[in-house]
C-alpha cells in the first residue's frame, strides 16, 4: 500500500470515529421554561400596632347639651389620659337619631380608630353603626344600645332590671296599690323602653294600676310642666315613677306641685342619681333614686375599645357596670362620688 493510500484510509477512519462519537450524545434540549418561582408565604404580616398617641377614640352622647353625661365624660377623658390616647366628645345638638347618624358619618369619614356612642334610637342607628364596623371602626353602645346591630359590644346599665327594681320599690311604697304615673324622656330611645317595660313586667300582679306613659321629651322645663299639670289633674293620684331624672335637674321653686303631692303622702320613684337631684331627696322631694354607673361606662368603655383597637379578642358582648341606690339614708355618702354640674 502507497503511501498515498495509506493517508486516505486514516482520515476515513478519523471521520468515522468523530461521527460515531457525535452520534451518540444526548443532545441538550433547548427549552423556554422560566425557573420556578419561589413559593411566596400567604401568611400575611399582621398590621404594626398604632402607637397609643396615634389612637382616637369618639364619645357620642345623645345631645351635647344632656348634662347626664358628665360623669361618663370626665371618666373617658381621665383614661384617655392615663393611657395616653386621645378621646374627643363629639354630638349632635338634640337628642334626634338623625342627627347622630349625621354625626357617625362625619366620624367614619375622619377614619377615626373608634366610637363609643349613646343610641336615640336602635333601630335608626343600626345602619350607620353596621357601616362603621365594616369600615374597621371599632364601635361599642353605652348607656342607650343598638342590640341587632354590628355593634362590639354594649356596657351600661341592664334597663330592663333597673325598672324592675323601680317598681319593687313602689310596691312596698304603696302596699295597698294605687294609681302610678310614668314619666319618660324620648319616646323609643332603647333604654327607656327597656326601663319602662321592666317597671309593667314587674307591676303585673300587683295592686298598683300603672296610668299611660307621659313624655318629657328629654326637656327639663317639658318634664316639670308635665309633672305638675298631671299631677294636678289626678288628685287621686299615689305615685310617680321617673325613669330618668329631669325633674330634678330644676329649680326647687319649679316642683311646687310635686312638693304638695309629697306633703299629702305620694310616693316617688326615680332612676338617676346625678349631682343636681341629690339635693331633692335631702328636702324629702323622692323616697329613692336607682342610678346608672356613668363613670364605669365612660372609663371601661374607652379601655375595651383600645384593646379591641390593639387586636385583642373581647369576650363581653354586654358589659352591666349594676345600679347604684341612694336614698335619705346614704344621700351624703353618694354625694361625695359625684361631678358637681356647671
Amino acid at each position: 500500500m502507497n503511501t498515498k493510500k495509506l493517508v486516505a484510509l486514516l482520515l476515513v477512519v478519523v471521520a468515522t470515529l468523530i461521527l460515531i462519537v457525535a452520534c451518540g450524545r444526548t443532545p441538550k434540549a433547548e427549552t423556554n421554561a422560566v425557573e420556578p418561582a419561589k413559593a411566596q408565604d400567604k401568611t400575611e404580616a399582621a398590621p404594626a400596632k398604632k402607637a397609643n398617641k396615634d389612637i382616637t377614640i369618639v364619645i357620642v352622647p345623645k345631645a351635647l347639651d344632656n348634662p347626664i353625661f358628665i360623669d361618663a365624660k370626665v371618666a373617658a377623658e381621665k383614661a384617655g389620659r392615663e393611657l395616653g390616647i386621645k378621646v374627643d366628645w363629639v354630638g349632635s345638638t338634640n337628642s334626634v337619631a338623625s342627627e347622630q347618624v349625621t354625626v357617625i358619618e362625619g366620624l367614619i369619614a375622619k377614619k377615626v380608630d373608634a366610637i363609643l356612642i349613646s343610641c336615640n334610637d336602635a333601630t335608626a342607628l343600626k345602619d350607620v353603626i353596621n357601616k362603621a364596623t365594616d369600615r374597621g371602626i371599632k364601635i361599642a353602645t353605652f348607656d342607650s344600645d343598638s342590640p341587632d346591630s354590628k355593634r362590639l359590644f354594649y356596657i351600661g346599665t341592664n334597663n330592663y332590671n333597673a325598672g324592675k327594681k323601680a317598681a319593687e320599690y313602689m310596691t312596698k311604697l304603696l302596699p295597698n296599690g294605687g294609681k302610678v304615673a310614668i314619666l319618660t324622656g324620648v319616646l323609643g330611645a332603647p333604654n327607656l323602653e327597656e326601663r319602662i317595660k321592666g317597671f309593667k313586667d314587674a307591676a303585673k300582679g300587683s295592686k298598683l294600676q300603672v296610668l299611660p306613659v307621659q313624655t318629657g321629651e328629654d326637656d327639663v322645663a317639658k318634664s316639670v310642666e308635665i309633672v305638675n299639670q298631671f299631677t294636678s289633674a289626678n288628685p287621686d293620684l299615689a305615685g310617680w315613677w321617673f325613669d330618668g331624672g329631669w325633674p330634678f335637674f330644676a329649680d326647687e321653686d319649679a316642683l311646687a306641685g310635686l312638693k304638695k303631692f309629697r306633703d299629702k303622702g305620694g310616693k316617688v320613684v326615680s332612676i338617676d342619681t346625678f349631682h343636681p337631684m341629690l339635693k331633692f331627696m335631702k328636702l324629702g322631694y323622692a323616697d329613692q333614686f336607682i342610678g346608672s354607673n356613668y363613670t364605669a361606662m365612660g372609663d371601661q368603655g374607652v379601655k375595651l375599645l383600645l384593646k379591641a383597637i390593639q387586636g385583642e379578642k373581647l369576650t363581653e358582648t354586654n358589659v352591666d357596670t349594676g345600679f347604684e341606690l341612694c336614698d335619705k339614708a346614704n344621700v351624703e355618702e353618694v354625694l361625695k362620688s359625684k361631678t358637681p354640674w356647671k
